[in-house]
């Protein structure tokens, strides 16, 4: 079994919110559970701020809040995922970090899609080599990374499904999105990958827009959903679950992924 916990920041608007939320995320690292996952948001070291300057100057926060996900990890031997925006090599990233049980960077996926702030912002998309990568395995659990605007994506989803996943991490930020959306997205990505989608974003006040940071079952039933919360929420799920149906009716059980993998007509459309 595997305790996974999301955390939800609120979005702050004040003077330094980037200051107020990174201090916030380390709090709340150092409560993940002995042996558990971690999953903090989008921007974790420069969460709240859009003007470019700002931006730009927060990058360096990237490097103590690095420091403190391997610590975590290594007293805690838990898995902790943590999105920032870095200067790496001489190029912006968005780059999300898997830490295992050690403290030691198990995998660093390179945001893909990336929308039009993060454009001018000059953030370089994917690998060096030019192909995405977004699967790993740990510790025989089968890990997928999609951040924030790559949910839109069914490229990437196909992709991910082809590999397996058992957990799909999703590092958001979505403030403008629905939250019928955002919770569908979740769902139907879950659903059709046969993996567990453990969320993370930011609070907007509201029920309308953002938040749901959640934790969704391989079926496609949310677990636990924060709302509009601020603060985390866990579950324990056995990370190697999923979900059987029928091959058809009156038929066998049959991996629900690869029920409608089998069914796929590419070259039909």
């Amino acid at each position: 079994m595997l305790h996974i916990t999301v955390v939800q920041p609120k979005y702050y608007a004040g003077e330094h919110p980037d200051e107020a939320i990174s201090q916030f995320l380390l709090s709340e690292l150092t409560k993940v559970p002995t042996g558990g996952l971690i999953v903090l948001p989008e921007y974790a070291n420069a969460g709240g701020l859009s003007d470019r300057e700002r931006l730009l100057a927060a990058l360096p926060r990237a490097e103590q809040m690095l420091a403190k996900s391997a610590e975590v990890a290594k007293e805690k031997q838990a898995y902790v995922s943590i999105n920032v925006i870095e200067n790496r090599n001489g190029e912006i990233k968005n780059s999300t970090y898997l830490f295992d049980k050690r403290g030691e960077v198990v995998f660093v996926y390179d945001k893909q899609h990336l929308p039009p702030s993060e454009v001018k912002l000059g953030v370089s998309a994917g690998n060096a080599c030019g192909k995405c990568s977004c699967l790993c395995e740990v510790d025989g659990i089968r890990f997928a990374f999609m951040t924030c605007y790559d949910v839109y994506f069914n490229e990437q989803i196909e992709y991910i499904a082809k590999g397996k996943p058992d957990i799909i991490l999703v590092p958001g930020y979505q403030r403008g999105e629905r939250t019928d959306i955002i919770r569908a997205q979740a769902k139907l990505t879950a659903f059709r990958c046969n993996a567990f989608i453990a969320r993370s974003s930011y609070s907007m006040d509201s029920d309308e827009r953002g938040g749901c940071s959640m934790i969704v079952a391989p079926d496609g039933q949310i677990l636990a959903d924060l709302g509009k919360n601020v603060g985390s929420t866990s579950k324990e799920v056995d990370p190697l679950e999923k979900y059987m149906r029928p091959a058809g009716f009156g038929e066998g059980l049959v991996r629900n992924d690869d029920f409608i993998s089998n069914g796929l007509c590419p070259e039909a459309f």
